[in-house]
């Protein structure tokens, strides 16, 4: 396989400027009872250092209850798989949508990363966050 047909997952960055392989988080779709896994090309990964504001969101959220499982997390994990239903999705969207960006960059991030999510949505029950602290 040449190295353009590489797939890989898509990053979306605001201000980082690292090393490419650095510590971030992996959004992905969350489709009850599908065994397969998503497609590298379903997934997009979000830098540490550009993940403030979502964090912020996904923190204001906690606890949540997964409703596959009825497992409860406390708390928004960075170094493990954090489940999010659609529902709880909408609702950060929401705040993400009014969020005071006096950057033009910074909005322009933040909606791209909520056009990704509502994509998304259309046709899963939730996205998966998984950070790889």
């Amino acid at each position: 396989m040449s190295k353009k047909d590489k797939k890989e997952i898509q990053a979306l960055i605001y201000r980082y400027s690292g090393p490419r392989a650095n510590i971030g988080y992996t959004f992905e779709p969350l489709r009850y009872g599908d065994t397969d896994e998503p497609k590298l090309e379903e997934m997009i990964f979000i830098y540490a250092d550009d993940f403030d504001i979502v964090l912020s969101a996904l923190k204001s959220k906690y606890p949540l209850v997964d409703p596959d499982t009825g497992e409860t997390y406390e708390a928004f994990d960075p170094c493990w798989d954090n489940p999010i239903q659609a529902s709880v999705w909408h609702e950060i969207l929401t705040q993400l949508d009014t969020w005071p960006a006096k950057e033009p960059e910074l909005r322009l991030f933040i909606d791209s990363f909520t056009a990704w999510v509502r994509a998304h949505l259309k046709q899963a029950d939730g996205i998966i966050v998984t950070g790889n602290l």
